[in-house]
């Protein structure tokens, strides 16, 4: 038995609903590759970190020295009496939660990571942070300017 209305509705509907798959497919791939690319500028970005707390420690100002942390979870923190800053990935952004003096720590996001252009591009504060590098000196600088003053 056929209906043109039913028959005509069954086939909107139906496509309607492959269409609704087919953007929820699409938006989980899309999420799971900024995921994947903010892990990996998310590595690149801890080893840079680290790198330069190493070579900011070997200048040898005893009261300027600047701890560096990498927790079994993932987060990175770095401190000084003066300053604190813990940062950690989460999926699509990089949060950090920080002080200075004895302020109170503030959580707020450092990094966000969206889609654009068939890549990834990772925003930092209001400018694109071109590299991992950027971003670590971008962090690191008024870190070290604090610990410095002492």
């Amino acid at each position: 038995m056929s209906d043109q209305f039913v028959d005509e509705l069954f086939a909107k509907l139906h496509a309607d609903r492959q269409d609704a798959l087919t953007k929820a497919a699409s938006a989980t791939h899309s999420r799971e590759r900024v995921a994947d690319a903010a892990r990996i500028w998310w590595e690149e970005f801890c080893g840079i970190v680290e790198a330069k707390v190493n070579a900011w420690n070997v200048k040898g100002a005893a009261d300027a020295q600047v701890s560096w942390t990498k927790n079994p979870a993932g987060s990175v923190r770095l401190w000084h009496r003066t300053i604190e800053s813990e940062l950690r990935l989460t999926e699509s952004r990089v949060v950090m939660t920080g002080r200075v003096g004895e302020t109170r720590p503030r959580e707020s996001p450092f990094i966000e990571f969206h889609e654009a252009r068939g890549g990834v591009n990772a925003i930092l504060a209001d400018n694109t942070a071109t590299s991992p590098a950027v971003a670590a000196d971008h962090l690191l600088g008024p870190i070290f300017t604090r610990a410095f003053a002492g």
